[in-house]
């Protein structure tokens, strides 16, 4: 992908073992489309962030176009999971101009600090 909004290319989406009709289906799946709608609903979500389930919900869209969205965007970094969880234990996701740096335990809440490698110190989390 050149550009953020291109679409994916089709021999990424589809395995070679999977029937032709996935295969033609990855030559029409506008995944480029999915990307920059995706990226617009959390810049529109603010610094509150939203959940894949809040944008399913909210927009009517299939959740199996949208779960792979974000993690792209992740990696090209536009957006980022701080660690917080909401609305059934869905990840929130935040568009990188909300990102502090800091990071929480998605079980308990607790800051992750980076000397202890981003894992939860907290003795709530250690019983598990």
């Amino acid at each position: 992908m050149d550009d953020l909004f291109d679409d994916t290319p089709p021999h990424k989406i589809a395995r070679t073992t999977d029937p032709q009709t996935s295969k033609d289906a990855a030559k029409e799946a506008p995944t480029g489309k999915m990307r920059e709608f995706v990226l617009n609903l959390v810049i529109l979500a603010g610094k509150r962030g939203i959940t894949i389930k809040e944008m399913t919900r909210a927009n009517r869209t299939a959740e199996s176009s949208i779960t792979s969205r974000p993690n792209e965007l992740e990696k090209t970094g536009h957006v980022f999971y701080q660690g917080d969880k909401r609305d059934g234990n869905h990840r929130v996701i935040r568009a990188i101009e909300y990102d502090t740096g800091r990071r929480e335990c998605g079980k308990c809440g607790c800051v992750l600090l980076s000397f202890y490698d981003m894992k939860c110190q907290s003795p709530n989390c250690k019983k598990d």
